[in-house]
């Protein structure tokens, strides 16, 4: 049909541009001229929208499926028809009603449901899937995150992607989308922006040049230089990593995480310490996946809560069940004692004299706890005593030489006004002395613990010549800096070149690039590189996984906190550890009366964090405060009262030693406040909107309605029995999963099959190669571009865009990425051969290739055998869908019995049976002689009109299930921005921003226009 000679009305489907599209609202601007609004309908530009000016620039043609041209198919068991059949299935995304889990078989996994469960729960909320995944470390929330990604992709709602990380994580988790989900990231890191800057347009943005992006927080927040880029961009689902650093209202990341709240469907934040403390603050972050979820942020119930959060320690029982063979148990917790010299016993008796003694002295001042910051600085070195000691005189007005630094001579001429500036001048040549009694070729038990550390490191078999690895944590950078000078040699590297490439030195702020950071991570969990011992601060090691190659874990000093313990555990402590993790702490001991040494607190804190987390299986379901900072500031304060060390360790849990002695593993105590509820097992129990205080009204069954063979037709995907995979848990249902159709056997048939074709149909060589589950051919330019977002030393060092290296084996796949940790000449953790997944490039390559190769409005016509297809049978596909272009129903039918006067067609939902009843599979038979498309071309308006007729039946199953309880949700919005609710951030404006948004996100879910109907292919009688 030609132009319209008006606008045409919404839910008409155009071709523009060679495209089809679903038109959304169309206005006349001027006489003869109007403007149109649509939505992607056509598969190569689904769900992109665009604006068409006609007839002054374009001249849209109304499609109409009536007029749809079919074609014999002559390719070898009708390939090409098949091929054209499974692109569709393929490209049309699940319908807005479908829950079940469609691609758990897709990835590069070990199937586990606890890690389907995050996807289960967020896909329960149709609205907006928003989920804030608090597991404790370890337990693989990267892969969960990974998953739902997967899944949103697979419904269409997951084409723009944000994924925010702290900078030393970007590598690491867009490693395991593309190894493990198929799923390229363009990262913008420092190098990678250099890199992008280079291709893309001057001033171009790069958030709509890339449409799956990952970047850190601190490279996004930067308000001159991205921030302007956010303002009028919005994402299918943004992930926001390690997002308690979200906490705080007012910080820059907070006003970021706000905004990108606002301009995204999805939302998933992940944390393994969700929960600071502060009910407020925590409330704030649920309220960036739902602004309507708490009524009172101070006091919020459990069930407010429940559909948005999910957490899960390793005592959780599917946790537990599942894990056993994946991960090791968790060795022991061993205090490693040192007994102070002289030189260190001197500082001891000057703190304690000086400093820990005089306790009336400070009790009205703001600084009254620094006796303990400068203990624990020597309780981590003589070196950061020194720096702390320096900063002080430096603060309190004291002027010492610029950059005057322990090796340099003893100070002169500075006078100690007070007799705490006496104190700091004493404690600062007490360290240079010990730092002199070491130097050169000193006595490494100069430092007591340098000496035990040595000793231990020797023991457990880390020096040269051994391939065994350890982590050192330090809480300094100034100790983090000593330790990588002196450990060196000790340790038996004595030529410098060994020295740098055996000890690595990681820590967070300007000490450490994120990228340098990245590639010590790499380095560290590769067996054939150099490194043996990475030295790290706690800020650097912030969601890294340090256990690939590593089981040995050394605290040098030991924080006063449960919570980072467990956290520096949890890098090596962690999902895929296969040897049982080990952990030591230096112990400095003293004799000097009244001094306090690392066995009053530290090794209390030690064993106490492995007493908790065996029995509570996180140390946060047991703590008063969920912050590092506050169980440091919390301890401090109890010593400054004059409390001993037991009971100040102690009072960092809200579960008595008593309690937690007489629970079993696993086992929570009774009445456990809210608070320390959300740091244990939260949000098991639920499946989303199950709760009637929380039913936004969605009524979206699990499985449609099903109908008989007569004329009606049921859902097109097949349920999968509710058979629980083996170690599916204990008292959890199975993860519901769905089976989509597919004509191949399998993804290696129809992508080699799809080779095939396109090999006949575009003059281009691939030079394929096929070795029983492994593939290779060379990339094509237009597949080369797909992935250019990777990094480019992956794609150099692997010739990916010269020639693609693939297999359909899980086995080989996993083989091969363990070939890039362990083999002594791999260059990086990226393998060589790649898993072809659900999601991956070739499969998306081929697929938009089989589509643009058949005609606009034309369907291809296959022989099939008449015992079986007495009568010709129309496949056609009718979907309704929403704004945005996306499926709300989705029909696959088969519709024959075309020519029996005074009857209705028989429609029929297209399900693997009928497939296989019509004999359409992998092994067609094609000796059928070929028949005579234009006598079936009579039959087309009348299969279309018999489908439009199915349509407008489905039409009243979205009226019930997805129309109906929208405009109730869109009500409830207007009810919540009635109600006074208290500690709302941004007041009442912020509130309406909310409210608007929320009624705007219902409204575009809704269905509308007309279906689009479509002939996918005719099955002729067999002559």
């Amino acid at each position: 049909m030609p132009a319209p000679d008006g606008p045409p009305p919404a839910g008409t489907v155009i071709e523009v541009r060679d495209e089809e599209w679903m038109v959304r609202t169309s206005r006349q601007v001027r006489p003869g001229e109007y403007l149109i609004e649509a939505v992607g309908a056509s598969d190569l530009v689904r769900g992109q929208e665009a604006r068409f000016l006609a007839p002054t620039m374009d001249r849209p043609r109304v499609l109409r499926p009536e007029d749809t041209e079919l074609i014999a198919d002559g390719s070898p068991h009708f390939r090409r028809s098949r091929l054209f059949l499974e692109a569709v299935l393929r490209k049309t995304p699940l319908p807005q009603r479908e829950r079940r889990l469609a691609l758990t078989d897709g990835f590069l996994l070990d199937r586990m449901d606890y890690q389907l469960r995050p996807a289960e729960k967020a896909l329960a909320n149709p609205l907006h899937p928003r989920l804030l995944i608090g597991d404790v470390v370890g337990l693989g929330k990267t892969l969960e995150i990974g998953v739902l990604l997967g899944e949103l992709i697979r419904r269409g709602r997951g084409e723009r992607i944000l994924v925010v990380t702290p900078a030393p994580v970007l590598e690491q988790f867009q490693h395991e989308m593309w190894t493990r989900f198929s799923l390229p990231l363009v990262r913008l890191d420092s190098a990678g922006i250099a890199r992008i800057e280079r291709k893309i347009p001057a001033g171009r943005n790069p958030f709509t040049y890339y449409k799956r992006v990952i970047i850190s927080m601190d490279t996004l927040k930067n308000p001159r230089r991205y921030r302007p880029w956010l303002e009028h961009i919005h994402w299918d689902a943004v992930v926001i990593d390690e997002s308690h650093n979200l906490i705080n209202q007012g910080s820059d990341r907070r006003a970021l995480a706000d905004r990108l709240a606002e301009r995204t469907d999805a939302l998933i934040l992940a944390s393994a310490t969700p929960h600071n403390g502060e009910m407020p603050a925590f409330t704030g972050l649920i309220r960036l996946l739902d602004p309507m979820a708490v009524k009172d942020p101070s006091r919020p119930k459990a069930e407010e809560l429940e559909h948005l959060m999910l957490r899960r320690t390793k005592v959780s029982a599917e946790v537990a069940e599942q894990l056993k063979d994946h991960w090791a148990p968790r060795g022991g917790s061993h205090p490693v004692r040192c007994r102070a010299n002289d030189l260190e016993e001197q500082v001891f008796a000057e703190l304690a004299q000086h400093w820990l003694k005089r306790r009336e002295q400070r009790a009205a001042t703001e600084d009254r706890l620094f006796p303990y910051v400068l203990l624990k600085s020597f309780l981590s070195s003589h070196r950061a005593l020194f720096a702390t000691a320096r900063q002080r005189l430096t603060r309190t007005g004291h002027v010492l030489p610029q950059r005057h630094r322990i090796t340099d001579e003893p100070l002169t001429g500075v006078a100690a006004t007070t007799p705490e500036a006496t104190s700091l001048l004493r404690l600062m040549e007490l360290a240079r002395a010990i730092e002199q009694a070491g130097a050169g070729e000193g006595d490494p038990a100069a430092a007591s613990k340098l000496a035990g550390l040595v000793e231990e490191l020797r023991r457990i078999g880390v020096k040269a010549g051994s391939p065994t690895r350890a982590v050192v944590f330090s809480e300094r950078r100034e100790t983090l800096d000593w330790l990588g000078e002196v450990l060196p040699p000790l340790l038996g590297w004595t030529a410098e070149d060994e020295a740098k490439a055996a000890v690595k030195v990681m820590y967070s702020g300007s000490g450490t690039s994120d990228r340098v950071q990245m590639e010590y991570v790499d380095e560290f969990a590769r067996a054939g590189s150099d490194v043996r011992l990475l030295l790290t601060g706690d800020g650097a090691s912030e969601g890294v996984n340090l256990h690939r190659q590593c089981h040995h874990l050394v605290h040098w000093d030991l924080p006063w906190s449960l919570i980072r313990v467990e956290q520096r555990n949890g890098r090596i402590d962690r999902y895929g550890q296969t040897e049982r993790p080990e952990f030591r702490a230096m112990i400095l001991e003293s004799a000097v009366e009244g001094a306090l040494d690392d066995t009053d607190i530290a090794e209390k804190v030690l064993a106490r964090e492995e007493r908790v987390h065996a029995v509570l299986g996180a140390v946060e379901a047991a703590t008063k405060d969920n912050d590092a900072d506050l169980e440091e500031k919390r301890v401090m304060e109890a010593l400054f009262r004059g409390e001993a060390p037991q009971p100040a360790v102690d009072a960092l849990q809200t579960v008595s030693p008593e309690t937690l002695d007489a629970l079993d593993e696993g086992e929570l105590p009774d009445g456990l406040p809210l608070a320390q509820q959300l740091n244990a097992e939260f949000g098991t129990g639920t499946d989303g909107y199950d709760d009637e205080d929380f039913d936004i009204g969605f009524d979206f069954d699990d499985a449609p309605e099903t109908a008989d063979t007569a004329g009606t037709a049921s859902d097109t995907r097949q349920a999968v029995p509710e058979t629980a995979p083996a170690g599916a848990g204990a008292g959890r249902a199975p993860v519901r999963t769905v089976e989509e159709l597919r004509l191949f056997t399998d993804r290696r048939d129809y992508v080699l099959t799809g080779l095939e074709e396109l090999a006949d149909l575009e003059a281009f060589r691939l030079d394929t190669t096929v070795h029983g589950t492994d593939l290779s051919f060379d990339t094509p330019e237009d597949l080369a571009d797909r992935l250019d977002v990777l990094p480019a030393g992956y794609l150099r060092d692997h010739g990916i865009t010269r020639r693609m290296k693939l297999t359909f084996s899980r086995e080989d796949a996993a083989d091969s990425l363990r070939r890039a940790r362990e083999d002594a000449d791999s260059p990086s953790l990226w393998p060589d051969a790649h898993y072809v997944g659900e999601l991956h490039p070739v499969l998306e390559w081929i697929t938009d290739k089989v589509l643009v190769q058949l005609g606009r409005q034309q369907a291809l016509v296959m022989q099939v055998d008449r015992a079986r297809v007495p009568e010709p049978v129309f496949l056609t596909q009718g979907v309704w869908s929403n704004r945005d272009g996306r499926p709300t129903v989705v029909a696959r039918l088969a519709v024959d019995r075309l020519d029996r006067p005074g009857e209705e067609p028989r429609v029929r939902e297209l399900t693997r049976p009928l497939l296989a009843d019509l004999g359409l599979g992998p092994s067609m038979p094609d000796h059928f002689a070929a028949g005579d498309p234009a006598a079936l071309q009579r039959y087309v308006p009348a299969a279309v009109a018999a489908t439009r007729r199915e349509m407008g039946r489905r039409r009243q199953e979205a009226e019930e299930h997805i129309d109906r309880p929208l405009r109730a949700y869109e009500a409830k919005v207007g009810r919540w921005l009635e109600q006074k609710l208290p500690g709302f951030a941004g007041g009442h404006t912020a509130r309406e921003r909310a409210a608007e948004n929320l009624e705007k996100a219902a409204a575009r879910l809704r269905t509308t226009g007309d279906p689009m109907v479509r002939v996918l292919a005719v099955l002729e009688p067999s002559s």
